[in-house]
């Protein structure tokens, strides 16, 4: 089968052609504004004036002629009204006339798929690195989905935002990447992580401070870069340990970047996993990459009319069926679940059985930002702990603290892990459930803490009881959104590991409005976190 692929979300026009599973074109054009970020409209612009030629260079390449195209693919979203409008035209003039299928693909997804096939992944967790997109993918019951991702900005639009400020071209991420080798100084920055999404805004605000103090540009290039990329690593580590996944696969523009590489290099040798990274060329937007995507799912029986393939600027990756998945699913078993950020042994205290969590070392991130992380933490989860218990009597007890070495010794909860056992569940105890849910949140709300990595990870099931276990991303004196965040982050949890129970939560927060006179509000603004992620 030869199959054609029109990428064309943002500032790429890519145009690929694959036969079988061989590569034979693959042609991008890139605009380049003048000035500024990406003019929706001057891009579709480039887009359509580049269109033909960029056709004919890759049919040359590929030694056929467009009556040999037996398939064409486009990307449908999520992306730029004005460029997603522009290629889907074009898209669905070559169908029509050649009289052919035509398949609209999510952008996300297709980076996903060209990154297996390429390096030969087969059930990754994918750091998804670009310009508009920062997102945590992988397969999880049908479908791939998001279990982190930017709450702001995407990663490269804001290293794009930090280089026209500095007067470097665009795109600024190659130059930043030149300038952080020559870096000495580690300039200290926002580290916005909350559970497995990201925040950036912040890290940009104190950049361009410093830039204004006259700090020297190779700091600031290399002091941004670790930071974020060091980000991406924990939230990259939260998500395999949530999945219990062993494949890191890191894709997008971003990916090309030698640091960020061996960042998550570093992150798999570190938990005995794989890693793969896909060519430079195929990292970026590129037609390949939506041309494989719309030969798999067509392979898999998914057919499209015209009338069907109007453009989605926000695509979710979730609310496609990806029945073309098959093969191995990557899943570990675990006597005790690693955290992302600590080792856990079971341990006696006075005679009591224990389970000492123990803030390990990340060889991924430079000493100065490991430091702070890890003393930070172990004190604001011994705090939370402390004051949380006052309102949720089900938290488990801390028996000692060692913070220069990152320890905390606390009760042993012998139970199970809820994420374990959920799907499992009778309905009538899984409603019970979703109710103590709702009502914990309620109470730790009420007593203005938050959690900050509520998922079904971190509550053990236990005689009929809900433990709640690491606080180490939570906030005491939370405010709205981060109770928000709390909410947010148990829908998306329980969307991605148990969705077919994604009605359950309704119920827990129907009892959380029962319970939290704040509970309307929290609600509300949930919405707009919701609307104000990228890909909603």
């Amino acid at each position: 089968m030869m199959v054609l692929g029109i990428e064309g979300t943002a500032h790429t026009l890519g145009i690929g052609i694959i036969e079988n599973d061989k590569i034979r074109a693959n042609i991008i054009k890139m605009y380049r504004p003048s000035k500024g970020g990406i003019h929706p409209r001057e891009a579709a612009v480039h887009h359509y004036e580049n269109f033909i030629p960029a056709l004919n260079e890759a049919l040359k390449i590929s030694g056929i002629e467009i009556k040999d195209i037996d398939l064409v693919s486009f990307s449908k979203g999520p992306g730029l009204g004005p460029c997603l409008r522009t290629v889907a035209t074009a898209a669905r003039a070559i169908s029509l006339k050649l009289n052919i299928p035509i398949i609209g693909v999510n952008h996300s997804i297709a980076h996903l798929e060209i990154g297996k096939f390429s390096t030969g992944a087969e059930d990754p967790v994918m750091a998804y690195l670009s310009g508009g997109n920062t997102q945590i993918i992988s397969y999880s019951n049908g479908r791939y989905r998001v279990f982190g991702e930017t709450l702001d900005i995407g990663i490269g639009n804001m290293l794009d935002k930090f280089a026209r400020e500095a007067g470097i071209p665009f795109p600024g991420g190659p130059r930043i990447e030149e300038l952080a080798r020559s870096g000495k100084k580690y300039l200290s920055l926002p580290y916005t992580v909350k559970g497995m999404d990201v925040a950036f805004s912040g890290i940009l605000t104190a950049v361009l401070s410093y830039l204004k103090r006259g700090e020297k540009i190779e700091d600031l290039s290399y002091s941004i870069q670790e930071t974020v990329f060091s980000m991406m690593a924990e939230v990259t580590e939260r998500a395999l340990t949530h999945l219990k996944k062993d494949e890191i696969l890191i894709a997008g523009g971003v990916a090309r970047n030698r640091r960020v590489q061996e960042i998550f290099r570093t992150l798999a040798e570190e938990r005995d996993i794989k890693f793969y990274v896909p060519p430079p060329d195929l990292c970026v937007d590129n037609g390949v990459m939506i041309a494989y995507l719309g030969k798999i799912m067509y392979e898999s029986g998914i057919r499209m009319e015209i009338e069907n393939t109007e453009i989605d600027q926000k695509f979710r990756v979730d609310s496609v069926d990806a029945a073309w998945v098959k093969g191995n699913m990557h899943y570990r078993t675990y006597d005790i679940m690693p955290g992302a950020e600590a080792k856990i042994e079971i341990s006696r205290y006075l005679g009591m059985s224990s389970v000492k969590k123990i803030r390990i070392r990340k060889k991924y991130r430079i000493d100065e930002i490991d430091e702070k992380i890890r003393k930070e933490r172990i004190k604001k989860e011994a705090k939370i702990i402390h004051e949380a218990k006052k309102y949720y009597e089900f938290i488990p007890y801390i028996f000692d603290i060692d913070l220069e070495n990152g320890i905390i010794e606390m009760e042993y909860i012998e139970g199970k892990n809820l994420r374990e056992i959920y799907n499992n569940l009778h309905e009538d105890e899984r409603k019970i459930i979703a109710e103590k849910m709702g009502i914990i949140l309620s109470r730790l709300h009420h007593g203005k803490i938050s959690h900050g990595d509520m998922t079904t990870s971190n509550i053990i099931y236990k005689d009929s009881d809900l433990y709640v276990i690491d606080f180490s991303m939570g906030n005491l004196n939370a405010e709205i959104e981060d109770m928000s965040e709390d909410l947010h982050l148990l829908k998306e949890s329980i969307r991605s590991s148990h969705s077919k129970f994604y009605s359950d939560f309704d119920i827990i927060t129907e009892t959380y409005r029962k319970n939290f006179k704040h509970a309307e509000e929290v609600i509300e603004n949930l919405k707009k976190i919701e609307m104000r992620r990228r890909y909603s």
